[in-house]
């Protein structure tokens, strides 16, 4: 099976809320259906030698790390001090350049069907002293997935995130909810009606998409994000 290489954005409306968890089971559910998938994590910081977002969608994908991932393509800047990119690169002496994370890109467009690529943070953080997260999505023209959740401020950074999404014209495929965890029943379901009237109030489709189980395969769930494509 085939497709013109594809490649999506996964981003969220802070740190911590699941973009790892959701770039990895969509990958999944992609290899299901019969793709050749990777993945991409632009910058990954508090780690070394192989980044461990990209371990953990190999995981969920129940696949080994790939001559990719230990070469470093599919996270080309990876830095050991857990702060934003451009922070942790100043730390070590270094720069987030972004034609190097064009070239991991376009490297591994060349060998996949689909690559999903995954930022470090919220949208709006600093890759350097140019370029925002967000700006170099809307750069390279890469529709966009956003990923939130029920905690507390979610309602907050979530319509601060589309605001960011319309402002810079980027296709948004849609909003995965992300479930999993001890929330009230009762911020669960208000934030999921504010979120919903967000997307309308933002001019978007909309499209949510509820996951609360990073073990479930979520084979139907996955088809409006992907049907925004055609």
């Amino acid at each position: 099976m085939s497709t013109p290489q594809r490649v999506i954005a996964v981003g969220g409306i802070d740190t911590d809320v699941g973009k790892s968890y959701v770039t990895g089971l969509l990958a999944r559910h992609l290899v299901q259906q019969g793709y050749s998938v990777t993945t991409l994590k632009l910058v990954q910081t508090g780690c070394r030698e192989v980044a461990d977002d990209i371990a953990l969608h190999r995981r969920l994908m129940e696949q080994p790390l790939s001559e990719f991932d230990r070469n470093g393509t599919t996270c080309p800047y990876l830095f050991p001090f857990p702060a934003s990119p451009h922070l942790a690169a100043h730390m070590v002496g270094a720069a987030i350049e972004t034609s190097v994370l064009d070239q991991a890109m376009a490297t591994l467009r060349t060998h996949f069907d689909w690559l999903l690529v995954e930022g470090a943070g919220g949208l709006l953080v600093p890759l350097n002293g140019q370029w925002r997260l967000l700006d170099y999505y809307a750069a390279r023209n890469l529709p966009l997935i956003l990923v939130t959740s029920p905690r507390l401020g979610s309602i907050n950074h979530t319509c601060l995130s589309l605001e960011a999404i319309k402002a810079r014209s980027i296709a948004l495929l849609g909003i995965v909810y992300n479930l999993f965890g001890d929330h009230p029943r009762e911020i669960v379901h208000d934030t999921l009606q504010e979120i919903r009237r967000a997307l309308v109030e933002y001019d978007f489709a909309e499209t949510v998409v509820l996951v609360s189980d990073t073990r479930e395969s979520m084979t139907a769930g996955w088809q409006p994000l992907l049907a925004a494509l055609r």
